[in-house]
């Protein structure tokens, strides 16, 4: 039988992205100290840091108040400490089929964690007690009979019912298991955004009011970068199982009808991108995709997007366009 964890802590500066994934993003600074950069979308500026010195906010996991400084910080630590290993294989292999299925495992309890545990996750849970206790109040209720049919006290209990759902991640956790997981890679001179809210999503299916950003809808892609060049993605197996049809269809016309292919459809490399997908193969990124990707970074990010390179101008243009991109996805209704 496993001891059981201690959660008592001492720890005030507490990281909502670990260091040793940071250290990933990083370069050499002076001494042994590593340096990372650092863009702050509520300030608009960038600066230098360390990894030992972003995303700390103190105390963040500990329970308020508590008389035994009891905290999920020491818990974090164990995840964090089962899955580094993990992640140094996958940046020295980069082979997403290797992983064993306790590897796997191990993995995707990181991301599922990693995803529930940051600060925008807790911005996320207030907003939207928010939104729905303003709505509530306008069609007649009081503040206190809206926090109360949510289940809440007039104190506000949003810290607690954050660092409640981020013990409750079995769910989620199978989800990520079901996915289809691959690796994408960019180039040193191309690389990759981490931001302090790592995890993020998207779908090009649209399901109008429903939304389209839960774990188990159709068509989702979960992505988290692991290095300046290298991200892990899961994808719902129906973005594979599209890709297979696409190379039935085009092997069919390629036999029977190759004038039918449109012109701006290269069928060979299209059928070398779909081999990738359809035998887990790593994928390389053309630099419009790492746009892309980095984009996502941008736009999910809480406040703070890092890079081991001092080039933010993506991020620059993105808050020029809208300020929507000043924090990160809010809860809307």
């Amino acid at each position: 039988m496993a001891d059981p964890v201690n959660l008592q802590t001492d720890v005030v500066r507490q990281h909502t992205v670990p260091r040793f994934l940071l250290k990933h993003f990083s370069t050499p600074g002076k001494g042994k100290r590593q340096r990372l950069y650092a863009f702050d979308k509520a300030a608009g500026r960038a600066y230098a840091t360390t990894p030992d010195d972003a995303t700390v906010r103190n105390t963040f996991y500990n329970l308020d108040n508590h008389p035994d400084r009891l905290s999920l910080e020491p818990l974090l630590g164990i995840y964090e400490h089962h899955a580094a290993p993990v992640i140094a294989a996958l940046l020295a292999h980069r082979d997403i089929r290797r992983l064993t299925d306790d590897e796997r495992y191990r993995l995707a309890v990181f991301v599922a964690v990693q995803r529930a545990r940051t600060f925008g996750e807790l911005e996320r849970i207030s907003g939207m007690i928010s939104v729905l206790t303003d709505k509530m109040e306008a069609i007649g209720s009081t503040k206190e009979q809206a926090l109360e049919t949510l289940g809440l006290s007039s104190g506000g209990d949003t810290k607690d019912i954050f660092l409640r759902q981020l013990v409750q991640q079995m769910s989620h956790i199978d989800h990520l298991l079901k996915k289809d997981w691959y690796l994408l890679e960019t180039r040193p001179e191309r690389p990759f955004y981490v931001s302090d809210n790592p995890v993020v999503l998207k779908n090009s299916n649209d399901f109008g009011p429903y939304g389209n950003l839960g774990l188990a809808v159709r068509g989702i892609q979960i992505y988290l970068p692991l290095s300046s060049t290298l991200m892990l993605a899961m994808y719902c197996p129906s973005i594979r199982e599209q890709m297979i049809r696409q190379k039935q269809h085009l092997h069919n016309l390629l036999a029977r009808a190759p004038h039918l292919i449109p012109r701006h459809i290269r069928p060979f490399e299209r059928l070398e991108h779909i081999r990738r997908y359809a035998d887990y193969l790593l994928m390389p990124l053309t630099p419009d995709h790492v746009t892309h990707y980095n984009a996502l970074q941008v736009e999910f990010a809480e406040q703070y997007v890092f890079c081991g390179e001092k080039d933010f101008s993506l991020v620059e243009r993105m808050l020029s366009d809208s300020e929507r991109y000043r924090t990160g996805p809010r809860f809307t209704f």
